[in-house]
């Protein structure tokens, strides 16, 4: 049974116009995946996109180490098949795996193909909003060998703050709750070492450790990295 359209709101192709809405819709079938399952295997992975709906779910690989090392960590609305749609994409020796019970719509490549012969803006739609998520791999595979393990987890906790309330003052929470081994698979950095900085940031205010979330003050947090950054240009000119 073809899905709604209203399903892809949020998505990359929320602002499709209406016609090829409807089309990217009548090719489209929900999905459901258990905690754990592979979304997109590292072999093999299936010839289809999948928009999530619900859930979370992560790029994962391990490092040389045997680790666990999470690269990016899909919520609802992103879309998951650059490595089938795209040749040489960064994403290409990692899987995607949910992480908890995850609901999609999934799109068979040779359907999407077809329905963007009739509406080029479906095509587009697809490789504008996977190509700026592998600018996002790309930028914290960057960050994670230049920049301190605290600037790293203040932009990860940044990064799950809901947009309306980037510029609160006040403590909020998560957009969605990350463990501290997430946290430090995310930022590369061994749980006992994430659970230190963390506890750092908390005396500075910035966040608030509670027993099952965590709080964070968002202005906090840009003023924590803006110090850092001007620290760290300070001691580069004070080096030159």
């Amino acid at each position: 049974m073809a899905i709604d359209p209203s399903a892809f709101r949020y998505s990359a192709f929320d602002n499709l116009p209406g016609p090829a809405l409807e089309r990217l819709a009548s090719c489209a079938r929900k999905v459901c995946f258990t905690g754990g399952e592979r979304i997109a295997p590292l072999i093999n992975p299936p010839k289809r996109l999948v928009v999530l709906l619900t859930g979370l779910a992560k790029l994962t690989g391990a490092t040389v180490n045997g680790h666990e090392r999470i690269m990016y960590v899909f919520r609802p609305g992103d879309l998951v098949g650059s490595r089938v749609l795209l040749e040489g994409s960064v994403e290409a020796s990692y899987e995607v795996i949910a992480m908890t019970r995850v609901e999609g719509v999934s799109i068979e490549l040779s359907e999407f193909y077809e329905a963007g012969r009739e509406h080029l803006e479906i095509v587009l739609a697809a490789t504008n909003a996977l190509s700026r998520r592998l600018n996002q791999v790309t930028n914290q595979l960057m960050a994670a060998m230049s920049e301190d393990v605290s600037l790293r987890l203040c932009h990860l906790l940044l990064d799950f703050v809901r947009i309306d309330f980037l510029q609160s003052v006040e403590l909020v929470p998560l957009d969605h709750h990350l463990t501290h081994e997430t946290m430090a698979s995310i930022i590369g950095a061994s749980r006992p070492h994430t659970s230190s900085v963390l506890a750092m940031l908390e005396n500075k205010g910035v966040v608030r450790r509670m027993r099952r979330s965590l709080l964070v003050n968002p202005i906090e947090l840009q003023r924590y990295l803006q110090d850092e950054d001007a620290d760290a240009v300070s001691l580069s000119a004070a080096s030159a």
